[in-house]
């Protein structure tokens, strides 16, 4: 707003933002397809075996969570959007500017 009053949101910015939290998800994911086998660690390798499977886990639960939050960033964009647009209408249509 010009005279500094009320809020807002770049669409583009928005938009990049869901984009790189996407693009985030992707790289890690493929980068979870590229897992070494499990190391030869003697007495420890059931152990290694296991922390880095709980590590692959942790890794699958932050690609699906940083999907969901492209997909929220990018909800919110357009529900933004939307609203803008119908407030804009809305003052357009009352005699406004």
């Amino acid at each position: 707003m010009p005279d500094g009053t009320g809020y807002q949101a770049d669409p583009g910015v928005i938009d990049g933002i869901a984009s790189t939290l996407r693009k985030a998800a992707t790289h890690l994911d493929g980068l979870g397809n590229s897992t070494p086998a499990t190391p030869d660690a003697g007495d420890a390798s059931a152990a290694v075996a296991a922390i880095l499977g709980k590590l692959t886990d942790s890794a699958g639960q932050l690609v699906i969570g940083t999907n969901a939050a492209g997909d929220a960033v990018a909800d919110g964009s357009a529900a933004y959007a939307e609203t803008e647009a119908q407030a804009g209408d809305a003052v357009t249509a009352s005699g406004g500017e």
